[in-house]
């Protein structure tokens, strides 16, 4: 399964290109005033990525739960939201659910899947269907395809700005970066191995470093934390400046993610915390990220983080692929409550 995941990485840019083409017709048709995206774990993130690039011509809300925020979306005067149900398998409960909440008020539902009971009911209802044209993976790892597949509709339709050159251009960048990143993970991975990593950006490349933080948490079944600047600055800091009274002060390693582009005061909040991490006892390693465009540098920042997780999978004898954890929950939750 280790090599599986290791052609997954090498292979990820063709899943831009092969979106782009699979979705070219897909079209959603009315007029809105909002757009939810609802979706789990890996399918709400490319709710998360259209927000961080700007790319919605409309408020676009991520909505990670049962059901859906029609109370919310009401008390901010909007009545025409346009509902994306997002899950890779087309079998998750908790988009079903939103599925179910928007039917039942009669609000418009497009589906982001590869398949499972969602493309069985778009199938039925005449839902607009953006597929996933990669089957057999985690969700995690079809994020390009996923985020492709749903901005294509969402420029077909006039909901978005249209990126699709962007897109083309970033799937030749992350053609070349990929094999390149291979050797900076794993001696990323020698410095992050026995310590916890937290990944730390600013605003921009938010996603970035969530992203980061997760693909270390389902590939390598590793703890790991994120936040981002200035915000960290208030609250977390706090946190570690009292690691050298305790027994393991070395237990952890901040890692920032760095863009020529930053706020030029967050800079100076990087330096000074640097400062302060290492007084403190925390080892701080840089990210430098590279690309034309803020898609390019999250990309990047992606590629990275999947060779990283890969090769601290690999450091603890774990296979990179499978989520035992998540399965093992919804048994036990299915095995309480039932399915949905």
């Amino acid at each position: 399964m280790a090599d599986e995941m290791k052609q997954i990485i090498l292979d990820q840019h063709k899943q831009l290109t092969r979106s782009i083409e699979v979705n070219k017709e897909v079209k959603i048709e009315g007029d809105f005033d909002s757009i939810v995206l609802a979706g789990m774990g890996g399918s709400g993130h490319p709710g998360d990525l259209l927000n961080a690039l700007g790319v919605p011509k409309l408020p676009l809300f991520v909505h990670r739960n049962y059901d859906l925020p029609i109370k919310y979306l009401s008390h901010m005067g909007l009545s025409k939201p346009l509902i994306i149900i997002s899950s890779y398998s087309g079998n998750t409960e908790e988009a079903l659910s939103a599925y179910k909440i928007a039917q039942e008020h009669s609000l418009p539902i497009a589906i982001s899947s590869s398949g499972g009971t969602l493309e069985e009911w778009a199938i039925r209802d005449k839902a607009p269907f953006s597929r996933i044209d990669f089957t057999g993976m985690q969700p995690r790892h079809t994020l390009l395809a996923a985020f492709t597949g749903i901005t294509v509709a969402l420029i077909n339709s006039g909901l978005a700005d249209d990126i699709s050159e962007d897109i083309k251009d970033t799937a030749k960048f992350v053609e070349k970066i990929t094999p390149e990143l291979e050797e900076p993970a794993k001696k990323l991975v020698a410095k992050i191995k026995d310590r916890i990593p937290v990944f730390n950006s600013t605003d921009t490349l938010g996603f970035a470093a969530k992203n980061f933080k997760i693909q270390t948490n389902e590939n390598a079944k590793y703890p790991a934390f994120w936040n981002t600047f200035p915000e960290l600055n208030h609250n977390e800091l706090v946190g570690f400046s009292k690691l050298k009274e305790m027994d393991n002060p070395n237990k952890f390693i901040a890692i920032f993610i760095n863009d020529a582009e930053d706020h030029p005061r967050n800079k100076v909040r990087m330096e000074a915390t640097t400062n302060l991490y290492k007084d403190w006892g925390v080892e701080v390693e840089n990210i430098n990220v590279v690309g034309e465009s803020t898609m390019q540098k999250v990309f990047y920042t992606v590629t990275l983080g999947l060779w990283t997780s890969y090769y601290l999978a690999l450091e603890y004898g774990i296979d990179p692929v499978p989520v035992d954890g998540v399965e093992s929950f919804k048994s036990k939750l299915e095995e309480a409550a039932g399915s949905i």
